[in-house]
């Protein structure tokens, strides 16, 4: 029992250490999103089950007490430390969103998935990786990352960052753009024919929101 003891307390270390990097490797080996984001906490909780067993089991502590403090304490331990380093959000398993009924934002019909954004947006930014992870696990979609500007500068930052992963313009109308994401910066617009059908705000493109657009394209 203490080998089992120490093999799971390392495996938990593990695990929070390198969380970001496991929930990538499921991403990355055809996990859906939300199993990616569920299963290193799914571990966690496991390893704090194991860890107070095989601690009573293979630990002798004469203060019963003491014992049972410690049994609780690495019950919780593995989970609650790995949330606080990395906490769930409110949209991390969001798949909510909105009906788009009327807007004159039009594409072209090749896109899946229109991203509305404006310059210099730190979320917009970070959606970038996400997307990056979109195109990777499904490339035959086609996304465009649209920036409601005039000023074609405003486009430098996220091309580089982009690098051509997918397709990057300034918005041919920035008033409807900026009507269709009701001033929510990124919005991630679901395309059916060149016209927006359903969309999300930033904080709604969770996980669940995210395994729905791919189902749909990988029909």
């Amino acid at each position: 029992m203490k080998i089992l003891f120490s093999l799971i307390f390392i495996l938990c270390g593990v695990t929070i250490y390198a969380f970001k990097s496991f929930e990538l490797g499921l991403l990355n080996n055809g996990f859906s999103w939300t199993m990616s984001k569920l299963l290193p906490y799914l571990t966690l909780g496991i390893g704090g089950i194991l860890l107070a067993y095989s601690f009573a089991k293979g630990f002798k502590i004469n203060s019963k007490p003491v014992k049972i403090l410690a049994v609780i304490i690495l019950f919780a331990a593995p989970f609650a430390v790995g949330f606080m380093l990395h906490p769930i959000f409110d949209g991390d398993f969001s798949s909510e969103g909105s009906e788009v009924k009327a807007t004159a934002v039009q594409v072209d019909e090749k896109y899946d998935l229109l991203i509305v954004t404006i310059p210099d947006c730190p979320y917009c930014l970070e959606s970038i990786f996400r997307l990056k992870l979109i195109k990777q696990r499904n490339p035959s979609v086609k996304m465009l990352f649209s920036v409601c500007s005039d000023d074609k500068q405003k486009l430098k930052l996220y091309k580089e960052i982009i690098a051509g992963d997918f397709d990057i313009a300034l918005a041919k109308d920035i008033d409807a753009s900026v009507q269709l994401a009701e001033g929510h910066f990124p919005t991630f617009v679901k395309l059916k024919n060149g016209l927006p059908s359903y969309k999300w705000s930033n904080d709604q493109f969770g996980a669940g929101a995210i395994d729905e657009f791919e189902g749909e394209i990988s029909k």
